[in-house]
C-alpha cells in the first residue's frame, strides 16, 4: 500500500486539518475495490493538502463498509512499454517495480535500452560539482533542522515562480511532513557538495516503497542538475535497500517515464453524486462562454489561482 494509505498519515492529516473534530479511518468497497480512507464527522474526505490518492488494499479482514464513489484511485495497471494516453478525467502514475531486476545493472540497461539518459552526463555533473566545490555527500535521512527549512523555502519558491500557489505558505502543511519525518515515515534526503547543501527530497518510506513526492533544490547551482542527481541517488538507494517499488505518484513529467517500468492510471471509481455531475456540466458551460472572451477567461484564471494560494 502506498503511504496515502498508511495510519500515520492519515491520522496526522486529521491531526492537523481537522482538529477536534470526530473522525475515524474506515475501509470503503467501492466497485469492488477496497480503499482506507479518513472519514471525519461521517463524511468520506476525498481531498487533503499533498494527498493524491489512496491505493487499494491486496487483502483487509476488518470490517467494510459500501460506499458509492471516490474521485482518485488506481484504475488499472500498464507496464510503461503499453501504456497508451489516459482517457479524459484520469491521469498517469509511473513507478519502477524494482522486482523486474536482478541487480542495479539491469536497472542501468533498462534505462539506457531507450537512450533515455546518459550516465556520461550525470557522470561529468558530479566531477563539475566537485571540481568548484567539493566532495559530494549523499544521505538517505538527514536529521538537520536547517535541511528541512531549506526544502521547505526553495520548494515554496518554486511553487510561487510556476504560478500555482505556495502549498507551505499553511504552516499545517509544513507541520504535516515534519511530524510524518518524526514518525520515520518520511525520509528527508539530501545532496552537498563540500559544505553547500544542493538538493533536499522529502519522500516517504513504507511498506518497502520509496515515494518520490517533494523535491527541491537551491536554483543557483541549477546548472549542475543537482535534483537529477539526488533522484538517481534515490533510486540506487532504494533498489539496494530491497524495496518493491520506486513510486513517482501522479504526473506526466517526461523525467519520470525516463525511470518507470510501469504505470498507475488513476481516476474515479463508482457512480459520481448527482451534485458532482451537475457541477462539472456547469463548469464546462461556462468555460465555453468564457473561451469566447480572452479577457474574462483571464480574469478567471487569476482568480483562480488567488483562490488557490
Amino acid at each position: 500500500m502506498n503511504v496515502f494509505t498508511t495510519d500515520a498519515f492519515l491520522e496526522t492529516a486529521a491531526a492537523l486539518f481537522f482538529p477536534g473534530r470526530p473522525r475515524a479511518l474506515e475501509v470503503l468497497r467501492i466497485d469492488g475495490k477496497l480503499l482506507k480512507v479518513l472519514v471525519v464527522d461521517g463524511r468520506v474526505i476525498e481531498r487533503m493538502p499533498f494527498y493524491d490518492f489512496p491505493q487499494p488494499l491486496e487483502a483487509w479482514h476488518g470490517p467494510v463498509r459500501e460506499h458509492w464513489y471516490f474521485p482518485r484511485t488506481v484504475q488499472r495497471t500498464t507496464s510503461v512499454s503499453e501504456r497508451t494516453p489516459e482517457p479524459p478525467g484520469t491521469q498517469p502514475s509511473p513507478y519502477v517495480d524494482w522486482t523486474q531486476f536482478a541487480d542495479e545493472a539491469g536497472f542501468q540497461a533498462h534505462v539506457a535500452a531507450a537512450a533515455q539518459v546518459k550516465s556520461n552526463d550525470t557522470s561529468r555533473q558530479r566531477r563539475r560539482l566537485e571540481r568548484d566545490l567539493g566532495p559530494l555527500t549523499f544521505l538517505w535521512h538527514d536529521e538537520r533542522p536547517e535541511v528541512f527549512d531549506a526544502c521547505v523555502r526553495w520548494k515554496s519558491a518554486q511553487y510561487v515562480a510556476t504560478g500555482v500557489g505556495d502549498m507551505f505558505a499553511a504552516p499545517a502543511n509544513v507541520e504535516l511532513f515534519r511530524r510524518l519525518a518524526a514518525l520515520g515515515v518520511v525520509k528527508v534526503a539530501s545532496l552537498s557538495a563540500g559544505e553547500t547543501l544542493l538538493a533536499v527530497h522529502f519522500g516517504s518510506h513504507t511498506d518497502r516503497r520509496f515515494t518520490w513526492w517533494i523535491p527541491a533544490y537551491d536554483g543557483a547551482y541549477a546548472k549542475y542538475s543537482p535534483g537529477r542527481l539526488l533522484l538517481e541517488l534515490l533510486l540506487q538507494q532504494s533498489q539496494a535497500q530491497g524495496d518493491l517499488e520506486f513510486d513517482f505518484l501522479i504526473g506526466d513529467e517526461k523525467y519520470k517515464f525516463m525511470f518507470a517500468t510501469h504505470n498507475r492510471v488513476i481516476g474515479p471509481v463508482g457512480a459520481p453524486p448527482v451534485s458532482l455531475l451537475l457541477g462539472s456540466l456547469a463548469k464546462r458551460q461556462a468555460k465555453a462562454v468564457l473561451e469566447r472572451y480572452p479577457k474574462a477567461m483571464a480574469m478567471a484564471r487569476d482568480l483562480k489561482r488567488r483562490l488557490g494560494r
